[in-house]
């Protein structure tokens, strides 16, 4: 769900950052704020992050980084770098920046949450993030899940039962096209490790 969300961030930033820039930078608009972003290094720190070679990734991002510290998108992906290796407080620390910077992300909102479920007694700020992400986005699967796993975590049976119904409702689509009420393009052993880390 984390490759799929990311891939969602990816692709509405390049598409904001494509429209009319050459090389150089790009004035992009973040929470009604413009801030400049070096299109160029923005690009290769993708491809990196795209291509899994998450030590470059992150030398890639903290270029761009170094160039706009506000740019919470690339603290976002630096922070999703981090959590595939599991460095967990390190990935905690980038979502942090990238909440602070763009404070309605639901996209960033969710994997704090996940994060900090991941994190030492830091349950209720996994509720506090899934929380808002949930008010951003209600209709977002991945959501769900991780409510789902904080509710597990904390022994609310109920409340991670609904939750979870609710996710596999959201990504369910019965049709011909579709394998166990998922669709085709859902990745079972990928979805049910990162179940599996989440709870």
């Amino acid at each position: 769900m984390r490759r799929i969300s990311l891939a969602i961030v990816a692709l509405a930033m390049l598409g904001a950052l494509a429209s009319g820039c050459g090389g150089g930078g790009k004035v992009i608009v973040q929470n009604g704020e413009q801030i400049s972003v070096n299109r160029t290094k923005y690009l290769k720190a993708l491809d990196l992050q795209r291509k899994q070679d998450w030590f470059n990734a992150l030398k890639e991002w903290d270029e761009v980084i170094k160039d706009e510290p506000r740019f919470a998108l690339a603290h976002h992906n630096k922070a999703v770098c981090y959590d595939m290796m599991n460095f967990v407080p390190e990935a905690l620390a980038e979502y942090e920046l990238a909440r602070r910077y763009d404070p309605n992300n639901s996209i960033t909102l969710n994997n704090l949450g996940a994060i900090y479920l991941r994190a030492d007694n830091r349950l209720n700020s996994a509720f506090d993030a899934l929380q808002e992400a949930l008010k951003l986005d209600p209709y977002r699967p991945s959501i769900h899940y991780n409510l789902a796993a904080a509710y597990l975590t904390s022994k609310d049976f109920d409340k991670a039962l609904m939750h979870a119904d609710t996710a596999v409702d959201l990504v369910a689509a019965p049709s011909k096209e579709t394998e166990n009420g998922l669709q085709k393009s859902v990745d079972l052993p990928m979805l049910a490790r990162y179940l599996l880390r989440q709870a």
